[in-house]
């Protein structure tokens, strides 16, 4: 089973059969520890944050399987993960409230908390994306640090820059010693 497959099961048995999940974001993957040896893997996973409304996060953890009755020990961790899933009507695709979890235990509170902290700090990025405003100066200086690498690479004299209306042809060589032109458009 994939990672999306099983936050999708997760999804699936908070929600019930009266809503169509779908993943919206696969927030962060940590690799703690690389596999070094051929293992049987534990995949696991709950539902960490989720508050009424459409959206909840799956906490996953993919670790090397214990011996039968024991746990999993915190170096046997190979990989975490956070997903975003949504619940959407059905018929109409349109966003549906679902359960909020109930936090009773610190481990729980303390992975409700973190599910909290990392809607937030998704909202705030939101707000600051390149669709939302233009790029500030640090911003504006790594673009065109990077445009001038990619020049460097290809090679300035190589470009052609054609306007036509409101759309730019940037038009180079498939590649370095070719006469064919590669052509991008842009507007």
């Amino acid at each position: 089973m994939d990672l999306d497959a099983l936050s999708g099961v997760i999804a699936y048995k908070h929600t019930g059969d009266d809503v169509t999940t779908v993943t919206a974001a696969v927030d962060r993957i940590t690799i703690n520890h690389p596999l070094q040896e051929l293992c049987d893997l534990e995949l696991s996973g709950q539902v960490t944050y989720a508050t009424g409304r459409s959206s909840m996060e799956i906490s996953l953890q993919v670790a090397k399987a214990p011996i039968k009755g024991a746990k999993v020990k915190k170096e046997d961790i190979l990989m975490t993960c956070a997903f975003t899933m949504v619940a959407l009507d059905p018929s109409t695709k349109k966003p549906v409230a679902i359960s909020p979890i109930k936090v009773e235990t610190a481990e729980e509170k303390r992975l409700f908390a973190l599910g909290e902290k990392n809607s937030n700090e998704k909202k705030a990025l939101a707000k600051n994306g390149l669709h939302k405003q233009t790029p500030n100066d640090e911003e504006s200086d790594l673009i065109h640090a990077t445009w001038l690498k990619q020049i460097e690479y290809h090679g300035w004299p190589n470009h052609r820059f054609l306007f036509c209306g409101s759309l730019i042809y940037i038009c180079r060589p498939q590649c370095r010693h070719s006469k064919t032109l590669q052509c991008n458009i842009y507007g």
